[in-house]
């Protein structure tokens, strides 16, 4: 009966110091993920004098909301805001039909080399995009799809740049940001997927195309919710391509932060900024002001993106 006993305790001892283990790891884990936001939220709060008050750590000790007011004045926040809503939704609509359309026909139609050319699409995604830069650039500077503009009779070619149609485009044809990865969510859901579902569209006289818009779509809600996602936040914090692009024509959120400490000392009063740490407050309201929408997309997305990953994972 004492050796039970003893075996029981040792074995509650042990769980009770692996939980306590493994909630210190959560802990730990958390703290690192939670630090830069608490950090921003932190500094965008504090008044001048906190700035640069030493013995102000975390919690301010007058709390402000002009570090707000004027990082939305000197970012010009709702024309930064319109152009990348404009560029994250149009691209995250265009990379979920393109993407998914390519992706069905590598899930379900055998082809010569197949899975070669699959290959091809995951291996784009550890391929940097600098390494395709120039020609790209060039592409858009002197846009002519495939020869089509000569025989209009009208310019050889249109210049594209400073145009959202620079990433609308490459979305379209599934050739976006991180398309290889959308392409592989997609394929992994349409593997997944009955055969039965399109066995029974065909009865009905459905095509392949009518099968794919009427069947095979509608049921890939979750991943549909989350390749928009990820093409939304993607695009909505590209600045290489954005500033190659764009610059300061149709400035988004990307660029106009990158921007943001020099503005704040062009426009807000000299005197108020000449230490450098009251420059951070406002840098640091405007990136809390950036990343604001994207926390509040991903409070309402949040179990359509985790089922999707599991299920790719899975399959």
């Amino acid at each position: 009966m004492k050796v039970r006993i003893r075996n029981r305790f040792n074995m509650q001892t042990r769980q009770t110091l692996l939980s306590m283990v493994r909630y210190a790891v959560f802990a730990a884990l958390a703290y690192q993920l939670l630090y830069p936001l608490l950090y921003m939220l932190s500094m965008a709060l504090r008044a001048p004098a906190d700035a640069l008050d030493p013995s102000v750590i975390w919690i301010p000790k007058t709390f402000t909301l002009s570090n707000f007011a004027d990082t939305l004045r000197v970012m010009d926040f709702w024309g930064a805001f319109k152009n990348s809503m404009l560029i994250g939704i149009g691209c995250g609509i265009l990379d979920v039909l393109s993407c998914s359309f390519v992706a069905y026909g590598f899930a379900r139609f055998k082809f010569p080399f197949s899975n070669g050319l699959f290959a091809l699409v995951i291996l784009t995604l550890i391929v940097p995009v600098q390494t395709i830069i120039v020609p790209m650039y060039a592409d858009m500077k002197y846009f002519d799809f495939y020869g089509l503009m000569k025989l209009t009779g009208g310019p050889d070619s249109i210049n594209l740049i400073g145009s959202y149609a620079t990433f609308y485009l490459p979305s379209m044809l599934a050739l976006g940001l991180r398309s290889g990865l959308f392409i592989f969510i997609f394929r992994q859901f349409f593997k997944g997927m009955p055969i039965e579902l399109e066995d029974a569209a065909y009865i009905d006289g459905c095509g392949p195309f009518r099968t794919f818009f009427k069947v095979m779509l509608p049921n890939a809600k979750n991943s549909i919710i989350t390749v928009f996602l990820f093409s939304f936040v993607w695009h909505w914090n590209e600045f290489y391509l954005s500033n190659l692009f764009l610059g300061t024509a149709k400035k988004n959120f990307a660029i106009a932060l990158s921007s943001l400490r020099i503005d704040i000392q062009q426009v807000v009063n000299v005197q108020t900024i000449s230490d450098p740490l009251t420059v951070v407050t406002r840098i640091q309201a405007g990136a809390l002001l950036t990343i604001l929408p994207l926390f509040i997309l991903y409070l309402l997305t949040q179990r359509y993106f985790t089922e999707s990953i599991e299920h790719a994972g899975i399959k």
